[in-house]
């Protein structure tokens, strides 16, 4: 589900950059390469009209990955650049050039997602790349294999590190010139397995085939594994060349008799032997191993978690596996006298019936999924085995976390000015414990003393939220400086915080404005549709929208959400146009600008009503 989910975003990124026709048309590009490759993404931005030194430039590069988690690859602040990527770099001379293009070396299936480039000259400059990474297959199949007479031979062919992982595996068999699939004789089957994802994020996957040897006529014959993969341009194929050989022939001697009868004797005082000691163990049984409860280092509350209980050395039919839900107060401690199977577990509730027992000859894991509430925090389950009137007990307690969802930085005023107090207010909300820590830094290392902490405040669904405000005159040179809120929350994964900049920009930042949609896509006749528009990226929040139908403003159907602030703290917000059109609407222009302070002119974005796909309702 987790694959499905990760290439479900990553068409969702394609769909978007196609149908984003606007500020983006001349800037968004697709690049795809294979793993191992050096790549850049360019950035080009408008050529100055004077020199300025790359000191005084900042470069900032995004990427928005397949899990949708956005991160910071590379920043270039004045004259100092981070680097979280290793291998990744913007050359300072060509920023002369209005060059901010970003090398990346050797990148990996973990480096695709989509780049964002951001420069401020003062001028702010945005440049996207979605950049796809393939990796291509390797493949493993013998050269050579032999079959009994009268018997079957199993081919495995091994296929790993590939990327995406859509891939299609057939087989041929090559007997003179003539060539079949393998499913189409009986005297082969295939099996193949479901791909499996390894931990560079690439694929593998094994496909096997069974022959029997009276497939093989004319002494021998070809057996080819054939691949269909992105990466390559055809079919790609390994081929085998498989041969049989004559059953091993008995030869009797008197050596032979006499070894056979001192193997025979031998064996019988084994079996003797290891009857003994079967019977002994029998009444002696060596207790099973049984682990202690495990499950993921973070539980997240709303999220099913799978807690599991590994047993050894026993068989399933002497097993019984019990889980408990322990209440409060109950007395669950894991040294406490053991109870017989007939006695009951006190204050817990029994869930048994919600586990699954995954079994391997004399290996065993029992798995209790739960779902747990922020009220359910500190709960402590109970697995219970039972094995020939024996009672092993191993108990958990779980911690429930919940990761923030807002992690913001205000300021106040919007747009800085030199020589004015300059407000800036970290906001982390809905979380839980309630343990935070929060720090504050420059970018140039300066470690922030002076801080007000306002919270932790808990509401009715348990969670809690913290603000955390510092304040400062603003300074001349401080514009283009970049403050940061590192959160400290056991909720997140290592390193185990969460960084929130702030960039000081006395400019403004223009909007982002896309492409004009149409719901529905084929507008029909005397029927309602909405033309809407997204506004991005842009501060202060003041900003004005104006909708025309052929050159005349219009008025009425005409509704703007309220700009709302992300995480970046810049604003977005919806445009919307409802209309009926009409026969005398068709190839009528409609026309929407878009005025900030920001911006050097208005921006425009057009959308034509279509004469032939508009249909008429009757």
């Amino acid at each position: 589900m987790a694959q499905r989910r990760n290439m479900g975003f990553m068409i969702k990124v394609i769909v978007i950059v196609l149908h984003c026709r606007g500020s983006w048309a001349d800037t968004t590009r697709t690049l795809s390469v294979l793993s191992g490759s050096d790549v850049t993404l360019g950035c080009l931005f408008e050529k100055l009209s004077r020199f300025v030194h790359w000191s005084a430039f900042t470069v900032e590069w995004n990427v928005a990955d397949r899990r949708a988690a956005k991160r910071t690859v590379y920043t270039l602040e004045d004259g100092s650049a981070h680097v979280s990527r290793e291998g990744c770099q913007v050359d300072r001379l060509e920023l002369q050039r209005s060059n901010a293009s970003l090398q990346l070396r050797n990148v990996t299936v973990g480096d695709q997602g989509l780049y964002t480039c951001r420069v401020i000259t003062p001028v702010v400059h945005t440049e996207a790349t979605l950049l796809e990474v393939l990796a291509r297959p390797s493949v493993s199949l013998p050269e050579k294999a032999t079959v009994t007479e009268g018997e079957e031979k199993t081919l495995q062919c091994d296929i790993s590190g590939f990327y995406p992982e859509k891939l299609d595996v057939t087989w041929q068999i090559q007997n003179g010139t003539h060539t079949v699939p393998a499913s189409a004789t009986h005297l082969s089957r295939v099996c193949t397995e479901m791909a499996l994802l390894n931990a560079d994020g690439t694929y593998s996957i094994r496909s096997g085939l069974t022959v029997h040897s009276a497939a093989v006529t004319g002494g021998e014959i070809h057996i080819s594994c054939q691949i269909k993969h992105q990466t390559y341009s055809g079919l790609y194929s390994k081929t085998v060349t498989v041969t049989v050989q004559a059953p091993p022939q008995p030869v009797y001697d008197a050596v032979t008799l006499v070894a056979a009868t001192s193997v025979t004797s031998l064996l019988l005082v084994v079996c003797f032997t290891g009857g003994s000691l079967l019977v002994c163990r029998y009444f002696n049984r060596v207790p099973p191993s049984v682990s202690d409860i495990t499950g993921p280092s973070i539980v997240y509350a709303h999220v099913p978690t799978e807690l599991r209980c590994t047993i050894r050395r026993v068989g399933q039919r002497e097993l019984k596996v019990k889980w408990y839900k322990l209440a409060s107060g109950s007395d669950s401690a894991p040294g406490s006298p053991t109870q017989s199977e007939a006695e009951p577990v006190l204050a817990a509730e029994d869930l048994s019936e919600q586990t699954t027992l995954q079994s391997e000859s004399r290996h065993h894991v029992s798995v209790l999924t739960v779902c747990l509430t922020v009220s359910e925090d500190l709960t402590t389950y109970r697995c219970v085995v039972f094995y020939r009137g024996k009672r092993i007990t191993r108990e958990t307690t779980v911690k429930v976390k919940v990761e923030p969802s807002f992690l913001q930085i205000s300021s106040i005023p919007q747009i800085p000015k030199a020589e004015r107090l300059l407000v800036l207010c970290c906001r982390v909300e809905n979380f839980y414990p309630a343990d935070v820590h929060l720090e504050w830094s420059r970018n140039d290392g300066e470690q922030v003393r002076t801080i007000t902490h306002f919270g932790p405040f808990s509401d009715h669904r348990g969670l809690y939220s913290v603000w955390s405000k510092i304040q400062l005159v603003m300074a001349r040179e401080d514009e283009r400086a970049v403050y940061t809120c590192r959160v400290y929350h056991s909720s997140f994964p290592a390193p185990g915080y969460r960084d929130v900049l702030y960039h000081i920009n006395t400019q403004g930042t223009p909007p982002n404005v896309m492409f004009i949609n149409c719901e529905p896509l084929c507008p029909l006749l005397n029927q309602e549709c909405t033309l809407h528009l997204c506004i991005k990226d842009f501060c202060p929040e003041d900003v004005s929208v104006s909708w025309f139908k052929d050159g005349e403003e219009l008025l009425s159907g005409v509704f703007n959400t309220p700009p709302s602030l992300n995480i970046s703290g810049l604003y977005s917000m919806f445009s919307f146009l409802k209309l009926t059109p009409d026969k005398d609407d068709r190839g009528s222009q409609f026309r929407c600008r878009v005025v900030h302070s920001a911006q050097k002119e208005p921006e425009e974005r057009l959308f034509t009503l279509p004469r032939v796909d508009m249909t008429v309702t009757d």
